[in-house]
């Protein structure tokens, strides 16, 4: 981890008299470093769990809640498919266990993708002492992108993790979470890779 150093307190106390392995390390942020504030907006809509999208998008959010978590770092998590949102998390320092808040996690039915943002954006700005970064896991099949992309440049630092590639084997791309990078233009687009 660029700029930490190993918290050996932190280290010791996790490995609980066991031998010393990687997963008991724990890092030091550096003086006066700026811990920022993850958003992760996760698609349960019908599309990603068919295709198998959904459950690698909730192995990579246990993976990045794990980092969050050691770099003491807050995190937030809005859920939405169904034609529904839900913060599973608010704005919080990350938790130590996730597994038990990720894997219950179902899907099905639209993608409400413009009310999710809406809806992540308003939290970034109601904690906006922090800067946040905003993390999109989604397949991108939704109208609500040709509504998104002809709207205003959101302010806030985005990744798009695009599930559409992955899941769409057997089907053609609608290029959602592309066409969303050209419209916006500090948007960042990061394909999510399956391996078999």
């Amino acid at each position: 981890m660029p700029g930490a150093s190993i918290d050996w307190t932190a280290t010791l106390r996790q490995r609980q008299g066991l031998p010393l392995a990687p997963a008991h390390l724990r890092w030091r942020q550096p003086e006066g470093a700026v811990r920022r504030q993850h958003l992760f907006l996760l698609d349960c809509s019908a599309s990603m769990v068919e295709s198998g999208a959904f459950a690698q998008a909730k192995g990579l959010l246990l993976q990045w809640l794990r980092r969050a978590y050691l770099q003491r770092e807050s995190v937030a998590l809005l859920c939405f498919g169904a034609g529904q949102l839900h913060w599973l998390l608010e704005p919080t320092r990350a938790p130590r266990w996730n597994a038990d808040l990720i894997e219950p996690l179902r899907g099905g039915g639209g993608t409400p993708l413009a009310h999710a943002l809406q809806s992540g954006w308003q939290m970034a700005a109601r904690y906006s002492r922090q800067p946040s970064c905003l993390w999109l896991l989604s397949d991108f099949r939704s109208p609500d992108v040709l509504q998104l992309e002809r709207g205003p440049v959101p302010v806030v630092a985005q990744i798009l993790v695009d599930c559409e590639i992955a899941a769409g084997q057997n089907r053609r791309l609608f290029g959602g979470a592309e066409r969303l990078t050209k419209a916006w233009p500090d948007t960042l687009r990061l394909p999510l890779k399956f391996t078999q």
